[in-house]
């Protein structure tokens, strides 16, 4: 029973060891060359994805605020304020005669 185990064992082992699979992880692999291809073009997608779409909420906030600049510039523009009046003359001091007696405000 146990010759039957180490047989299975060593078996296992010499198939994990086989020389193909450890050339199969070689970076010249086509296949690990296409994966990694494939994984560079995602990534840049994914940055320029990105990229774009925070490029285009800056300007949709630079357009708003041009647009509500503007709307403010035309409604200031189109309102038409009267001239300051202008400030009369000075009429000179007011002189009080001096036979006016002043009145108590309180009786005792």
């Amino acid at each position: 029973m146990k010759a039957r185990i180490y047989i299975l064992l060593l078996f296992i082992i010499l198939i994990s060891c086989n020389e193909d699979e450890l050339a199969t992880l070689n970076i010249n692999n086509p296949k690990i060359k296409a994966a990694l291809e494939k994984r560079k073009a995602d990534y840049a997608t994914e940055i320029m994805r990105n990229c774009r779409q925070d490029v285009m909420s800056k300007a949709e906030n630079y357009v708003d605020s041009l647009i509500s600049a503007d709307i403010n510039f035309r409604l200031n523009d189109s309102i038409i304020f009267p001239d300051k009046p202008l400030r009369p003359e000075w009429p000179g001091d007011i002189i009080v005669s001096d036979t006016i007696k002043a009145k108590k405000l309180f009786e005792r």
